[in-house]
């Protein structure tokens, strides 16, 4: 059984006593509705239902409407009273009504046909079917269709056979099969065949903001907000931008420039630093090798790696040093990264390959590399790190 859908009668009605007719997989079926199902790129509507939540409204193949509700609470026969989400419902009505107009006035005034839409919580995407699209005829959409909301241009359906729909000439091929197609109707602005809610007047729109681009299948996705989410988003912009000048000292005519200069100051005393910990590594590990203990005329060195050094710095200071055994542990975030450097000589000294399971083993460790050098992280501590290490020398 088909719920009847009052919405398409009355899309302002925000409440309704419902039959429950059917219950299928948990979700009511009702004898007429004023929830729309999604559908479309519109999103379905959400309230409650004898004051259980609606989460989802959606139909099936069958064109059934099916109302999703968080608790299975019913039983067929009973009467309930269905309470609108309004907020969200007229977000999405204002939302496809500003579609329509943009994608009719990206058509007439630009060539630019769309190939799909999606309405969101917070934004409006239409993919087009250009490679491209120049920032100016963004913005210059933006302007036209703010202005067809000032105009109060009245928004209507009309039902027509798939023959006199076809004659009118539409920007949009017709989807449904069979006569009794919807049209909707901006007056002087564009007519469409969709299934969706509108406003009736485009006034009810309120504003219309472009937000940004993106590249997708090859086609342009354009970005925009709408009505309330549009004057959140150029709010959310306007304090972001004045926290910035703050930030950098100063106005917004220099804004740009001057977060652009002190972006690549950052980035060269990001570099400076990276150096001298580079410089600091090598000077340290110089150290060690100079003080520590020689087998067979090798220093085999046990470096307890300090916070302030990376094992990245380590590894590049190595090779450094023409023969040298070098057993390097840093504890991060309560795990041990070690390192095993067997330079020249020191080769006969510690043999990886062969000593690598016995290793990883004992501390409970992972990894791996290529001669000279091995790295990888462990469970266990340093101090088992390095005893291992020393037991399993040559």
């Amino acid at each position: 059984m088909h719920s009847y859908p009052l919405y398409y009668e009355q899309p302002y009605q925000k409440t309704h006593t419902a039959t429950i007719v059917d219950i299928i997989d948990g979700n009511l079926i009702l004898d007429a509705t004023i929830c729309y199902p999604e559908g479309g790129g519109q999103s379905g509507d959400i309230g409650t239902i004898a004051g259980v939540q609606l989460l989802n409204t959606t139909k099936d193949d069958d064109h059934t409407i099916h109302h999703h509700v968080k608790q299975q609470v019913f039983h067929i026969g009973q009467q309930v009273n269905i309470e609108l989400d309004w907020q969200h419902r007229f977000h999405f009505m204002q939302m496809h009504t500003a579609q329509h107009v943009a994608s009719g006035l990206l058509f007439t005034r630009f060539g630019i046909q769309t190939v799909s839409v999606h309405q969101g919580e917070r934004i409006l995407t239409i993919e087009t079917d250009a490679a491209s699209v120049d920032q100016e005829i963004c913005f210059e959409l933006e302007d036209l269709v703010n202005a067809v909301i000032r105009g109060n241009h009245p928004v209507h359906y009309e039902v027509h056979t798939r023959t006199s729909a076809q004659s009118l000439g539409l920007r949009r091929s017709i989807k449904v099969e069979g006569d009794g197609v919807r049209l909707v109707v901006v007056e002087d602005v564009d007519t469409v065949a969709c299934g969706g809610l509108h406003v009736a007047n485009t006034s009810e729109i309120e504003l219309f903001h472009y937000s940004g681009q993106e590249k997708i299948r090859g086609h342009i996705r354009l970005i925009f907000t709408v009505g309330q989410m549009a004057r959140q988003q150029i709010r959310k912009a306007q304090d972001a931008v004045t926290e910035l000048g703050v930030l950098f000292s100063a106005p917004l005519e220099d804004l740009v420039e001057v977060a652009k200069a002190s972006v690549a100051q950052a980035a060269q005393t990001k570099s400076e630093l990276r150096r001298a910990q580079q410089a600091i590594a090598s000077l340290q590990l110089s150290s060690l090798v100079a003080h520590a203990p020689l087998v067979a005329s090798i220093p085999v060195v046990y470096w307890n790696v300090p916070q302030d050094i990376d094992m990245k710095d380590v590894a590049q200071a190595f090779p450094e040093h023409e023969d040298l055994l070098l057993f390097a542990a840093k504890m991060v975030d309560g795990r041990l990264l070690w390192l095993v450097g067997v330079q020249g000589k020191a080769s006969t000294l510690f043999d990886f390959n062969t000593r690598k399971s016995t290793l990883l083993s004992a501390i409970e460790g992972k990894g791996g590399g290529k001669a000279p050098l091995f790295q990888g992280s462990a469970k266990a501590d340093s101090a088992v790190f390095f005893s291992t290490c020393k037991d399993l020398m040559q």
